[in-house]
């Protein structure tokens, strides 16, 4: 049995794509007879310890918000305690407080950093960390990156390749049963508006935070060249809300695309149960992965993606197998591909396909999991 504790952001009930993942492998470890542990920040007022699904996990509260990093002395704190007591401190990066307690876990525990994407875009704060990402890779033991594309375009992983194991992310299947069980009864809990916009409507789902490199203003104006029997629906909250409908209501095309908001887990097996294809138009490299990619294939949904140069997604999104790459900000190149695929039912059930077996082939939780595993085995044989 190996004592590993994870050192994250957040957790489950919070969603999100490092969220997931963190999960997924804490779970995982698990199931496969090992000890783990979560430290991570409650955005609510019940901070305190849980056990969910066997993993211990130990939320803190947040001292304050800087540039979306959580900060508190308390989660600094609980990292270097509950790290004295295990053999595998697995670090989910980018996270400055949780790298900064890394340093500071002395020479028993093995480092693993588990590297999700590097700092992109985020100016001053960008620099100021990078001294700490130096100073944490060169601790690590082993470096995990989400896809060999990803680290080889990353300038900050690139000094420590020897270093650097390749795990791609992996989710739970939800076809056959355990799909139909998951999505029985939900259409009743979508919103009656929502229900009502895309009955009888070719639906293309896209789901993410609404933040800038999410690309959701692209996906609003390649709407306008969308034929008139489709609509889009965006599931999710952010900051950019106001603005993504204000130029929904410039562009006008509130009677194509809707911003959803947050839904159910029910609710979203519902859209990706009756979507024919899932669109993600995100414009640069914050989007390491695209793990909302998976769930559209494990539902055999068709994908248009963009070919984000140094990220994963259109490794993910394999061009022509499991659907089409275009170039990025490219509106017109969106709707082009988007209508391709919809106008055709023998193209869209080809992609389907190819995406529903990509999936079984490289992207299920087990198979994840089973690699993430070896590493752990490596590490400490290591």
């Amino acid at each position: 049995m190996v004592k590993i504790i994870h050192f994250g952001k957040y957790y489950f009930p919070e969603t999100g794509g490092i969220e997931s993942v963190t999960a997924s492998l804490a779970r995982g470890a698990v199931k496969k007879g090992h000890q783990v542990s979560v430290v991570c920040f409650d955005k609510h007022a019940g901070h305190g310890t849980v056990v969910l699904d066997g993993v211990e996990v130990i939320r803190v509260p947040i001292g304050k918000m800087v540039a979306s990093q959580p900060l508190g002395f308390g989660y600094f704190a609980k990292c270097i305690q509950k790290a004295k007591d295990a053999d595998v401190v697995h670090l989910h990066a980018p996270n400055m407080l949780g790298a900064l307690a890394s340093l500071f876990i002395g020479k028993r525990p093995r480092l693993l950093v588990h590297w999700h994407s590097d700092v992109v875009n985020k100016g001053m704060l960008g620099q100021l960390t990078r001294p700490l990402e130096t100073a944490l890779l060169k601790r690590a033991d082993v470096i995990i990156a989400t896809s060999e594309v990803y680290a080889e375009a990353s300038d900050t992983l690139r000094p420590y390749r020897k270093k650097v194991q390749v795990v791609p992310i992996g989710v739970p299947d939800v076809s056959g049963a355990a799909r139909t069980e998951s999505v029985s009864g939900a259409a009743d809990q979508l919103p009656p508006g929502l229900q009502r916009v895309i009955q009888g409507k070719k639906l293309i789902l896209s789901v993410g935070r609404l933040v800038p490199y999410k690309g959701f203003d692209v996906l609003i104006r390649a709407a306008k060249h969308l034929t008139g029997d489709t609509v889009m629906v965006i599931v999710g909250g952010g900051p950019l809300k106001d603005e993504l409908q204000a130029a929904i209501d410039a562009n006008g095309v509130a009677d194509r695309v809707v911003l959803a908001g947050r839904l159910s887990d029910a609710a979203l097996h519902t859209l990706f149960s009756s979507a024919q294809l899932y669109c993600m138009p995100s414009t640069y490299r914050a989007e390491a992965f695209g793990v909302v990619l998976l769930e559209a294939m494990a539902y055999g949904v068709p994908i248009v993606a963009t070919d984000i140069p140094g990220s994963a997604v259109p490794w993910v999104n394999a061009h022509g197998v499991s659907g089409i790459n275009v170039p990025v900000n490219d509106p017109e190149a969106l709707a082009e591909a988007c209508n391709d695929i919809l106008a055709s039912q023998e193209k869209r059930a080809m992609f389907a396909e190819g995406a529903r077996q990509r999936f079984v082939s490289e992207f299920t939780e087990e198979e994840s999991v089973r690699k993430m595993m070896s590493a752990y085995n490596r590490l400490m044989a290591g």
